[in-house]
Order: C-alpha cells, then structure tokens, then sequence
C-alpha cells in the first residue's frame, strides 16, 4: 500500500510543477511531458525529480535548438517514458531485448528527427 501512495504522491507532485510551469513562465525550454518522465525516474532510480526536471527540460531546450520536429519527437518519447513502470524503464536502459523494448518506437523518432 505504501508504494502505491508513494507512486501516486510523486506523480501528483510532477503534475503539480507541469501545472505551475505552463502558468507562471518557467522558461521557454518548459516540456510538460517532463514531469511525467521525471516521476518514473524519482521512482524507479537514484535520480530525484529536480535533477530529472533540470536534465530534460535542457534537453528538451537542445532539441529545440536542432529543430521542432526533433523537440516534437523528445517530447513524443518522453510522454512514452513517462508511462513506463520501473522494469519497464529498466528495460529501456538496457535496451533488452533491443527490437522490443519499451519506448523503441519513440526512440527511432528521436534518432530520425535530430540525428540524422
């Protein structure tokens, strides 16, 4: 039970900085998908959500910067992040098995749109 109010806090509380984000201006780098993201990754690993926020708010600024159809497809792979569970997220860190693991689709996007 208590892992599952846990879950439940840290995503109402990154719901809660998207809220405040798309009021108050946080930056023109602002991606609402990152709070989502961010909350698996406070979940499910060592990182916290500030730094998670930190980190993908400036990639979200850097692919922006590559082009908007690479920002669209960051912020299309990190709203599929953030719906991963935690083995679901391990998963896409060791890309195991690599043709089927979580998100694969959303990363091929990225690739396409920013690195090539």
């Amino acid at each position: 039970m208590r892992a599952s109010f846990n879950s439940v806090a840290k995503a109402l509380i990154a719901a809660a900085i998207a809220l405040i984000c798309s009021l108050a201006a946080c930056g023109d780098d602002f991606d609402p998908a990152c709070a989502p993201w961010c909350a698996v990754v406070d979940e499910c690993t060592e990182v916290g959500l500030s730094d998670c926020m930190n980190a993908c708010m400036e990639e979200s600024s850097q692919a922006q910067a590559i082009s908007s159809e690479c920002a669209n497809a960051v912020r299309d792979q990190n709203v599929c992040l953030g719906q991963l569970t935690c083995a679901e997220l391990q998963a896409w860190l060791d890309e195991v098995p690599p043709d089927t693991y979580p998100c694969k689709a959303a990363d091929d996007g990225v690739d396409n749109a920013c690195l090539r």
